[in-house]
This record gives C-alpha cells, sequence and structure tokens, in this order.
C-alpha cells in the first residue's frame, strides 16, 4: 500500500471515531433529560443499540446498501461483506460489487467502519425519542431490523447509487439519509407508544416530567 492509501485510511477511521464518539453524547442527553430511575436503563441502551446495529449491518445492510443491483435495493455482496472486492482500488481499476463506494481509495474494512457508525448513529436517534416509554426487547429489535433493513434500503437510494441518485440527490453529510431517516423512525416510534404515564391528567392539563440531571445533558 502506497503513503497516500496509508494516510488515507488513517483519516477516514479517525473520522469514524469522531461520528462513533457521538453515542457518548446521545446517551448523556438522553440520560439528563430523563428521570433517575431509567437513567440506567437509557445508558444501557445506548451501549447495546450499537452492538446490534454492528451485527445488523455487518448481516446484510451493507450489502443492501452499497451492492449493486437495481436502483430500490442493493443484491449483490449481501452477506458478511463477502462480495467479490479489490479496495483500494478506484475508478476503472476497481473490480468488485461495491461500485458505488469505488471512488474512494480505502480498503473495504475501512468503507464498512465509516458506514458502520452512521447507521449506529440513525438507530441510536430513535433512542432519545423512545426513551422512558419502549420495553428494552423491543428496542433490541427494532434497532436490529433498522439497521438490517430499513436504514441501508433507504440509504441505497441515495449513497449506494439508487433512484433518488440517478435523479441527482446529492447527501454530502447524511443530513437525509442519517438524520432523516432516523427522524421519521423515531416520529413512528412515538406515534406508537404514545406518551409517557402520567405525562397527561384526565383534565387536559400537562404534568411536566423533569430530567434529573442538566449538567450530563448540556455535556452531551
Amino acid at each position: 500500500m502506497d503513503t497516500k492509501v496509508v494516510l488515507d485510511t488513517m483519516w477516514v477511521l479517525i473520522t469514524a471515531m469522531l461520528v462513533f464518539f457521538m453515542n457518548l453524547g446521545f446517551a448523556m442527553v438522553e440520560a439528563g433529560f430523563a428521570r433517575a430511575k431509567n437513567c440506567v436503563n437509557i445508558l444501557s441502551k445506548n451501549f447495546i443499540v450499537f452492538a446490534v446495529s454492528s451485527l445488523g449491518f455487518l448481516l446484510v445492510g451493507w450489502g443492501l446498501m452499497f451492492g449493486d443491483g437495481i436502483p430500490f435495493i442493493g443484491l449483490k455482496g449481501l452477506w458478511f461483506l463477502t462480495g467479490l472486492d479489490n479496495s483500494p482500488a478506484t475508478g476503472d481499476a476497481y473490480k468488485g460489487v461495491y461500485s458505488a463506494m469505488s471512488w474512494t481509495g480505502v480498503p473495504l474494512l475501512a468503507k464498512f467502519f465509516f458506514q458502520l457508525v452512521f447507521a449506529g448513529t440513525a438507530a441510536t436517534i430513535v433512542s432519545g425519542a423512545v426513551a422512558e416509554r419502549i420495553k428494552y426487547k423491543s428496542f433490541i429489535f427494532f434497532s436490529f431490523a433498522m439497521t438490517m433493513f430499513i436504514y441501508p434500503i433507504v440509504g441505497h437510494w441515495i449513497w449506494g447509487g439508487g433512484w433518488l441518485a440517478k435523479l441527482g440527490m446529492y447527501d454530502f453529510a447524511g443530513s437525509t439519509v442519517v438524520h432523516s431517516i432516523g427522524g421519521w423512525a423515531a416520529l413512528a416510534g412515538v406515534i406508537m407508544l404514545g406518551p409517557r404515564f402520567g405525562k397527561y391528567n384526565g383534565g387536559g392539563g400537562i404534568n411536566p416530567i423533569p430530567g434529573h440531571n442538566l449538567s450530563i445533558a448540556t455535556i452531551g
């Protein structure tokens, strides 16, 4: 590997670690604005969501998102990054099934890790919206489905060379692929779950449920 590939790979890994570190910020914000009795539960969810996201994205999510296929979904290299790939070759020299990522001259695992942290971020966005009102097992199941199917399929439309990309859509930093998908999934979750118990009284009034630690919320 030449110097450029080495330096590019180091930079991609460093930036991926910075995005990964956002999970700590999410955990602090959510825990700080929740009640003390639910603090450990929320911290644990923010820890486990990335473990679950990693498995789902590795299992099939990466292939659905970046594998060559049809405008709606990736169909090649679906299982455990097993598709043909000669990264860090780029452009016409690239031979593989992940042509949507053929423009970047870093090894496949570096590409995967960088995209994984964004998939985990999308799933973590949901955690704050459903805090204090979702069962632990249900959240794990949803996070798995989110990063294995929901996020990768929509991501394929834009970053995977899908139908939106062919229409000229360009998402530089994930404002749609990451935050919009996470936001819409969070909205669906809160609509299904409803408000926290005790939030509203029978007369139509609102009962405040203050967070237990604004210091860690501010840090987050």
